[in-house]
This record gives structure tokens, sequence and C-alpha cells, in this order.
């Protein structure tokens, strides 16, 4: 976990290199941290003057850097709180089973382990059990069999579940319409969890410019975007502080960029250091989950499959490699190419070839390969270690 002035040197070198967007959030991120009123109206007041930094014609950032050195002298000086740190899991799910009564579908067999700052990524087609686990855990659904057992800062072991749940946030892939205003949603929210008066000023409006909803405070919710309202349902989960997150697919409705915003700012939490975070997360996306995901587990038909999402290869000498690859050339033209280079099998899969190599092929050879061939290549990457070679069109 990255330390305090190893965080506040990490904003400065954003905001130096002319990465502001990042920087504006990483900085939020510090002040967060804090947990400190002080700092929380300090960082506010900077928020309004940064709002107005945005809209002038000419950015003078000489006064930008100028007011980021001094907000990050505050946030140093502020007194340093409690740092979670555990090795224990938040969240053990042992030998989890349930059958729903109607139709043949179960899930069988699960079991998990979810530590603070870590995001396991939940992937598979629809209809395999991502939003039934998901449900189980935030206790929707009760399982037939198997174990859900929480273990979670400053909570007894012996609390009951309505306590557990209080320290959990679930966010569905449709989330529920609101009345009023945005700020008046967060506010009421804070307001249920025992923020009162200033601190709850001070609090909803901290996390509503940590998501980038400031300027929609006062929107209603048919007035803001499908990528805005996951926005909002994540500050309103952020206010109450869990330890444990569920997102049944939060990328669903938002574009490209909002998507890989969204997973950064999901790690950039859950790395918190006082209020560390282990995220589950469903999605279709599968690479960009990834990214992010220390764990995936790949659902089909109930059945888990469970890999790391490590950049090395586990045992690449036993573990063969597989390559994704679009490209116009016919499959015996990929045969006749990859005939000598230890080519297992190829298979044609969602639109694209699916290409396994005997165990001990390394990923440059094949590139290599390609390269020389001058066949069409439109795209291709090593899935030996994604989970997308358990999906089958």
């Amino acid at each position: 976990m990255q330390t305090t002035s190893g965080r506040l040197h990490e904003v400065k070198s954003y905001f130096d290199n002319g990465d502001t967007h990042v920087g504006y959030r990483r900085l939020l991120d510090a002040a967060i941290e804090t947990q400190d009123m002080s700092v929380f109206q300090s960082t506010l007041d900077f928020s309004d003057w940064y709002d107005q930094f945005q809209q002038s014609a000419g950015h003078d950032h000489t006064s930008l850097n100028q007011e980021v050195e001094s907000l990050l002298t505050k946030i140093a000086a502020a007194p340093t709180g409690e740092t979670v740190t555990t090795t224990e899991p938040v969240v053990r799910i042992s030998n989890l089973r349930k059958k729903y009564q109607s139709g043949s579908f179960s899930l069988t067999d699960i079991d998990l382990e979810l530590f603070p700052t870590q995001i396991i990524g939940l992937v598979g087609e629809n209809g395999n059990g991502k939003t039934t686990l998901l449900r189980l855990l935030y206790g929707e659904l009760r399982p037939d069999q198997g174990t859900i057992d929480f273990r979670l800062h400053g909570l007894p072991a012996t609390s009951g579940f309505y306590d557990i749940k209080t320290r959990l946030g679930f966010i569905p892939q449709r989330p529920e319409p609101w009345y009023g205003s945005l700020m008046e949603n967060l506010q009421f929210t804070a307001s249920h969890y025992g923020f009162k008066g200033r601190e709850n000023f001070l609090w909803t409006e901290m996390v509503c410019a940590r998501m980038g909803l400031r300027p929609f405070r006062t929107y209603s919710w048919n007035r803001i975007s499908s990528g805005f309202k996951m926005r909002f349902e994540l500050a309103r989960t952020i206010i109450k502080k869990p330890q444990v997150l569920l997102l049944d697919e939060p990328l669903a409705n938002l574009d490209v960029l909002a998507q890989q915003v969204i997973l950064e700012d999901l790690r950039f939490l859950a790395h918190s250091e006082r209020m560390p975070i282990g995220i589950i997360l469903s999605s279709q996306q599968l690479y960009e989950v990834e990214k992010v995901s220390e764990q995936v587990v790949f659902l089909k038909q109930g059945k888990p499959k469970y890999q790391s999402t490590s950049s090395t290869r586990v045992n690449s000498e036993q573990q063969p490699l597989v390559f994704e690859l679009e490209t116009t050339a016919s499959r015996e033209e990929l045969q006749e190419m990859f005939a000598t280079a230890g080519l297992q099998n190829i298979s044609y899969n969602g639109g694209v070839y699916l290409i396994y190599f005997d165990p001990g092929v390394s990923a440059s050879e094949v590139i290599s390969q390609l390269g020389a061939s001058k066949l069409p290549v439109r795209y291709f990457r090593d899935i030996s270690a994604s989970s997308r070679r358990f999906f089958n069109a």
C-alpha cells in the first residue's frame, strides 16, 4: 500500500507533468484520506478555484502549481489517522450453492476469499450466475448450502447481518430512480449513516467532487446521463464508507473513456489507507476488468473457474500459449504458417481465431512469425492468462 508521503509526491508529479485531470482526482483522494474537516473545507475552496481555473481562457500553470502545493502542505500537516492493515479476508465464501425452484439453473461450489484493497472480476455469459452471486453476498438471496463469512474491521464477529450490511455497498445494473436533487439525495444518505450538520455538508461535497458530480449537484434523475447516474450511485455508496463493494455491470452504459476512468477510480478507492475496500465487479468488458482485478472468476452454467490476472504467465512451460487473432486470412493459411511453430489447434470463436500452441512456445515467436508472414492482421492478443479463453461461441 502506498504511503502518505508517496501519495502526495504522486499528486505533485501529475500536476508537474500536466496530467491535471488525474492529478485533481488523486489530490481529492489524498484529502479524503485525512478525514479532517478543515482539510475538507480547504479542498472544497480549492475545487471552487479549480473550476474557475478550468474555465479561464489562458491557463496559468504557475498559479495552479502554487495552489496545489499549498493544499498538499495542509494535507501533509493533518493528523494521521488509523491505517487499516489486515491479512484477513473481509469475506470468505465456502461451498456456496443456490438453486432456483423454477428452471434448472444452479450456482454451485463457489469458494472465494476477498481481501481489503482487492478487486475480483466476475465474468461470464449472461444467465450464468453473476448477479445471483452478488445478491447472495448482499443478503437479497439465501444460499441453499455453504457459508458466507464476513470479517469487517471494527465490527465484532458476533454481529448480526443488519450491522454487517451497513458496511456493504451493492450497486445493481439498473438502479432505482430517485427524487429531488442529486445533492439532496447524497445528504440524506449521509444523515442516515450518522453525518450531521457541517460534517454532513463537507463529506457529501467531498464525495460529490471526487466522483466528478459538482456540475450536477442541483440536477434531478431525469437530467443526468446514465454514466453520471452510475457515478451518483458510487458516490451514494462511498458516503457510507463501505468495506465491501459489490458492482453488477457498472460499465454497461458507459462510453470507452468513462469505463477507463471508472475502473481507475475503483482501483484508487480500493487502495485507501484508512478506508480500504474489497470490490467484486461483474462485467462483460472482460479485458478492461482484467486490467484492474487481482483475480477473475469465470462462471459457466453456475460453475466457477478461477484465475490470477498476473502479467507473468504461471508455469509457462506447462501451460499452452493461446492467441486471439483477427485476420482476413483463411484457416488454411494460418495452419500452413504455424505448422512448424508448435501449433495445436485453431478455432473460430466470436468473429476471431483462437490459436493454441504447445507449452513452451513464446508470444514473441508467434509475433515474429506473424510479422514475417505479411498476412493481413487487424488485431491480436495473448490470452493465455485471460478468461477470454473460457468463452465459447
